[in-house]
């Protein structure tokens, strides 16, 4: 392993700058505090004249205000520092925004009620033409407290009888009508399974057969959810019809105006409109079918605030990482590292925008993303994506430190705080992940089935380099693990907590398609409490092998503590008061482990501690998975010296015990109360005679975990 340490990194200290701008400035001007340039491109262009005459590091810095974007910023080879370093800053105390922004005027009360408009919307709804130099279509729309919501209409459950596919979707009747403005109707769906929302454009509707059809195809056959049949799992958005609550805005592109119930009395005020999905890109030489990037180096970017981005969505062309939870190489970030090596994002703002706050594809190597504050966007919070399975692989040792991340998944509900796909050696760590609607932390890669798909499937299918992998017939793992390069990551000493808030079927921490090496461990993942069954706060997925999941506390989730595959190690975990979800409106009995898909060979389940406040509680449950004959049986792993304690219920964990150590498990373990200091509280600290010294286990400290100050 060659983990990237922070003293790998370069550190840039502040000095003076060569060059400043500011909303005031002129770009006419000569870039100096007393005469600045007004954008950011003339301080780049400025840079690069300077950076010809002279080798230094060069800094540049924004003074506060607001930056009104037009099109994205690109910083290519020729911003590049070969031995130097690059830096644009926000001026000292000062914080500089930028969003792309073109405001809405021209704001008129509806003096009759509109047909199909709800009647509590009746003097309400003001519109306003669409700016000719706004784009076609949009989908965010904002005003001075954040994102709009757009108008949405009562859940439904798809016409099972009527002949569900990804292109077709059996509506319910009275759901949908003929509207005259269908295109700009959006269907939004969690096809069949609980871990997604597709949202999709209408193209035409069937009222006879009560059949929409949509123009990308979903991620699967929009049917009812397959665990979770009779939850309404679908919408549709952007309809006059469903215009009823404060705040909610519809467009309509036949028209070319704009409608909206203001969020406050009176005419709407401050609305804003967004140009751009992406606002930097660094961008450099990208060999997509070749051996061989040549990388932007050495390029900062420090105390930027930026705002107000547009949505993304899917395209026919588009490869989709798992589950289609991202694109692979896909212009969706506000700010996004494409080909870049030693290159920076700190202590910046990401907040109230309609898509992913950072992303770094393709080659991407010992970048620093550190002490940033993401929140209230529609997509992923930071993502790294490398290069799809073959054999170049140029993403890893990358640094993800400090961020504090939380209301992600606004738009995209099932996008996690920080996403690792087919990316290496990194290291996340420190960061304070909250409130979101799906996982707190992904890391994937490319299942095995997938290499032996046939046809042209967006999700993972197209990621695959078919000229450097070739079509595997049997497409086993030690066939393909050469193309995993999601491997040796360490994801240490974070804070995850209220993620899962809307979705099913995810995690606190979820890793699955990844190569070996990887280690889960010193992290703290608590409150997890959605009432469902399907969600664990630490998993390792069909297939997932060689993974260390160690020193980890769990503490006040719902339905399951860890669940575990294969030859995966779990040692010297704290696993705390899980409580009971439900499935199909019963609820279950709490589970602390489940081990799940065997053999077990290999696995080790060593110095754990099941803490159960209450009467009632499965420590571990032995089972298989429905897609493999092969039990999970905690007998063919190493399991002992664990701890397993029901205060409740004492007589449970002596029972349980019993039971194992008949089956030749767990022979040394104990039954004990571990002697918390105080677990009611969350003080999952050793008393000085806690039983857990003397089976080996290492105390947690929790006082090293999540965010930190830099000093």
């Amino acid at each position: 392993m060659k983990l990237l340490s922070l003293s790998l990194l370069l550190l840039i200290p502040t000095s003076a700058a060569d060059f400043h701008i500011s909303p005031q400035g002129n770009d006419l001007g000569s870039g100096t505090l007393e005469d600045p340039f007004a954008t950011l491109e003339r301080a780049r262009d400025a840079v690069r004249t300077l950076k010809a005459r002279a080798q230094k590091n060069i800094v540049v810095q924004i003074r506060g205000g607001e930056y009104r974007l037009g099109q994205t910023i690109v910083f290519d080879l020729a911003d590049s520092g070969k031995n130097s370093t690059i830096t644009y800053e926000a001026f000292p105390g000062e914080t500089p925004v930028f969003n792309s922004d073109l405001s809405l005027a021209g704001w008129k009360k509806l003096d009759r009620p509109l047909p199909f408009l709800p009647k509590n919307a009746h003097e309400k709804v003001w519109v306003a033409d669409i700016p000719k130099s706004s784009p076609e279509r949009f989908y965010t729309l904002y005003d001075s407290q954040g994102l709009l919501p757009r108008a949405r209409s009562a859940g439904f459950i798809p016409v099972e009888s009527n002949g569900a596919s990804r292109y077709n979707f059996p509506y319910p009747k009275g759901t949908m009508r003929a509207w005259p403005n269908l295109n700009d109707a959006e269907l939004v769906v969690r096809p069949h399974h609980a871990w997604i929302v597709n949202i999709l454009q209408i193209k035409s509707l069937d009222p006879k057969k009560q059949i929409a059809t949509i123009s990308v195809p979903a991620t699967y056959a929009m049917s009812s959810l397959h665990f979770l049949p009779k939850t309404k799992s679908a919408w549709v958005e952007n309809v006059i019809d469903a215009l009823d609550e404060p705040g909610e805005w519809v467009l309509n592109t036949k028209e070319g105006k704009i409608y909206l119930w203001p969020r406050t009395d009176g005419p709407p005020k401050d609305i804003r409109i967004p140009r751009l999905k992406e606002y930097i890109r660094i961008d450099g030489q990208s060999d997509l079918k070749g051996p061989t990037d040549t990388p932007v180096r050495n390029l900062h970017f420090r105390g930027l605030t930026f705002t107000r981005g547009e949505a993304d969505r899917m395209a026919a062309d588009d490869k989709g990482l798992q589950h289609d939870w991202q694109f692979h190489d896909k212009g969706n970030a506000l700010i996004r590292f494409r080909g870049t090596e030693n290159c920076s994002i700190e202590n910046c703002r990401f907040l109230q925008s309609g898509g992913t706050a950072i992303r770094v594809d393709l080659h991407g190597q010992k970048n620093l993303i550190r002490s940033n504050h993401i929140e209230h966007i529609g997509g992923t919070g930071i993502l790294i994506c490398g290069y799809g399975p073959g054999t170049k692989d140029l993403s890893h040792q990358n640094l993800i430190e400090n961020n504090h991340i939380h209301h992600t998944g606004r738009i995209h509900a099932h996008s996690p705080g920080i996403f690792l796909w087919q990316t290496g050696e990194n290291l996340v760590s420190h960061n304070l992940i909250h409130n979101t609607p799906y996982s707190g932390i992904i890391i994937s890669g490319v299942m095995t089935q997938f290499f032996a798909k046939k046809g042209n499937s967006r999700e993972l299918v197209r990621t695959i380099r078919r000229h450097e992998v070739g079509s595997p017939k049997k497409a086993t793992l030690e066939e393909i693990r050469p193309f995993l390069h999601t491997h040796d990551n360490v994801i240490e000493y974070n804070e995850i907590h209220h993620v899962m808030q809307q979705l099913n079927d995810g995690n606190g921490i979820y890793i699955r398609g990844a190569g070996a090496g990887n280690i889960i461990r010193r992290n703290y993942i608590h409150d997890l409490l959605a009432p469902t069954v399907m969600q664990s706060s630490i998993r390792t997925d069909g297939g997932q092998r060689d993974t260390l999941i160690t020193e980890n506390l769990v503490y006040r989730c719902v339905a399951q503590g860890m669940q575990i595959k294969l030859n995966n190690k779990a040692i010297n975990n704290i696993i705390a008061d899980i409580r009971p979800g439900t499935h199909k409106g019963e609820e279950r009995t709490p589970m602390f482990l489940k081990l799940y898909e065997g053999p077990l060979t290999g696995g080790v389940y060593l110095r754990k501690i099941f803490f159960h406040p209450g009467k009632e509680v499965i420590f571990y449950q032995e089972t298989k998975n429905f897609r493999t004959p092969v039990g999970a049986f905690a007998k063919d792993a190493d399991t002992n010296h664990n701890i397993y304690f029901c205060a409740g219920n004492p007589a449970l964990g002596k029972a349980f015990l019993a039971q194992k150590q008949r089956e030749g498990v767990d022979k040394d373990s104990i039954a004990k109360d571990p002697l918390f200091v105080d677990p009611a509280n969350g003080d999952f600290r050793f008393q000085t005679n806690s039983p857990a010294f003397k089976m080996g286990i290492v105390p947690i400290d929790l006082s090293k975990v999540g965010l930190f100050k830099i000093q």
